[in-house]
């Protein structure tokens, strides 16, 4: 267990991913994951804390190709979720694939359906088909790759991505159970794989986006314990962007329009894949939209620079202005840059785009003006930034965690770093030839302080080609713990904690 070395970097090799070989090569992290497997202990090192009760959810792609067919995205892998259960220092761990129409149409066909980049175009008449049971609101079985998120609503659990439709699974065996849908006649064609959780109300925010002879932004609310959705506003638009994430505070939602558009005719009769669809429009500039969360009123507009950003970090109210922290970027590179070959090509000389940690102030007594500007909180690049959403998400905060680069030894997420963004300092974690995935945090029962409790983060080790669940300290973001896995994990997307039900509040 590790914080820092000054070992000699050791040369790239392409990965063999068999029992008993070893690499160092990053490629790994982008090398499909075949096998499901159940483990009833994974061996550890270290102490766990007794008190950490529950399961930690990951979701994200896992599988590349099949046969000859092979995805060109790395946003296109199949997905595969696993569970991660602590009991009293133990872990034990589960993986499957989601067993999606994606999964089930290759297993059929042999082929890979088409994603992101589109393996596998459709025809025009399929398309045609498919867009006018879209706007009929179909509720058929047909689920969608969901390799993006974990959420729990209404004591489901369910896997997330950016169409409308998640896919539910067993929390236990992870079995996938078909297409979860709400309870109620909200309708899109997009949505977002990243719900914000309002921590005073137990409310989830959502927004659907709606292509039609008029295009709208549906944002609309639903309760933990329901799953039947509550329209919040209708916000009109000409142009939809892309948006990965948003933000709320304790009264707004704020949704950020990045000048990343997309042309709807062109995904429908065009048969391109959804990236050739958008469009980057700079001269837009970067568009916020704040929405009252109880009356649904668009109360002020903002404009700042073209930036994307893929995950907004936290928003809170703040004597009348709106903070909006979000992990930017000047255009959406890490999109552009996330093709399979030149990732599993990359030399630790090759920068993977990481974005900035920016901070906008909304000065709600305005409502509108000219160009804002941002404050830069961390010297480092950051990405899948957390903070303790359970008492912190939506409210003022001051400690946040995320993948970042070591450009001492290579530029892909290469260390886990805490940011104070009071203070503006930072702590790392790091270790060489290891790759971290999102770091979830988790707080210690009664904890009184913010950053009282763990970090947890699957991190792939490429040297042993294998990966493991680093537990930290997170006050002191040093190792407390880690539990082997005997095969390695391709970086994934995000996930959840799910406390055990006698460790929930209430209990």
């Amino acid at each position: 267990m590790s914080t820092a070395t000054s070992e000699k970097l050791h040369p790239d090799v392409m990965p063999r991913v068999e029992e008993g070989k070893t690499t160092t090569s990053v490629s790994l992290a982008f090398t499909s994951l075949n096998t499901e497997t159940d483990i009833a202990r994974l061996p550890t090192e270290g102490h766990l804390p007794d008190w950490l009760s529950g399961s930690l959810y990951r979701n994200g792609p896992a599988k590349f190709e099949h046969g000859d067919a092979s995805y060109r995205h790395w946003f296109d892998g199949l997905a595969m979720v696993h569970r991660y259960t602590f009991d009293h220092g133990k872990v034990s761990y589960r993986n499957r694939f989601l067993r999606t129409t994606p999964y089930e149409d290759m297993l059929r066909t042999g082929q890979l359906s088409a994603g992101f980049e589109a393996t596998q175009p459709s025809t025009l008449a399929s398309r045609v088909f498919n867009a006018t049971l879209d706007l009929l609101g179909r509720r058929d079985n047909r689920t969608f790759n969901t390799n993006v998120n974990v959420v729990q609503l209404a004591g489901k659990v369910m896997a997330l991505t950016e169409q409308p439709v998640p896919t539910l699974f067993d929390g236990e065996s992870l079995r996938t159970e078909g297409a979860f849908h709400y309870d109620d006649d909200l309708f899109g064609h997009l949505s977002c794989g990243h719900p914000q959780y309002d921590i005073k109300t137990g409310y989830y925010y959502n927004y659907l986006t709606r292509f039609g002879l008029t295009h709208s932004y549906n944002l609309y609310k639903v309760h933990e314990r329901s799953t039947r959705r509550t329209l919040v506003a209708t916000i009109p638009v000409s142009e939809p962007a892309y948006m990965h994430s948003f933000a709320i505070t304790e009264n707004y939602i704020v949704l950020t329009e990045f000048p990343l558009v997309f042309n709807p005719m062109t995904a429908l009769l065009s048969g391109k894949a959804p990236k050739d669809c958008l469009r980057w429009k700079p001269e837009r500039g970067t568009q916020f939209r704040v929405i009252h969360k109880h009356t649904g009123a668009q109360v002020a507009h903002y404009e700042s620079e073209a930036f994307f950003a893929f995950h907004h970090i936290n928003a809170y109210e703040q004597a009348g202005d709106i903070i909006v922290d979000i992990a930017a970027t000047d255009e959406p590179e890490l999109m552009r840059k996330s093709y399979l070959k030149p990732l599993r090509a990359a030399t630790r000389s090759e920068e993977h785009p990481l974005s900035e940690y920016h901070r906008y102030c909304l000065p709600l007594s305005t409502r509108s003006g000219g160009a804002l500007s941002y404050e830069l909180l961390s010297e480092h690049r950051v990405e899948m930034v957390t903070v303790n959403a359970g008492a912190h998400n939506g409210r003022h905060y001051r400690y946040a965690y995320g993948v970042s680069h070591n450009t001492r030894w290579h530029n892909l997420v290469g260390q886990l770093v805490k940011a104070d963004v009071e203070r503006r300092t930072s702590r790392v974690w790091f270790e060489p030839n290891t790759y971290p995935n999102e770091p979830i945090f988790v707080a210690a029962p009664g904890a009184t302080r913010e950053d009282e409790g763990v970090i947890l983060s699957v991190v792939l080790d490429t040297a042993r080609a294998r990966s493991f669940l680093l537990v930290l300290d997170a006050a002191s973001f040093r190792e407390l713990g880690r539990a082997h896995l005997p095969h390695h994990i391709p970086l994934e997307f995000h996930g959840t904690f799910v406390p055990a039900p006698a460790s929930r509040p209430g209990h």
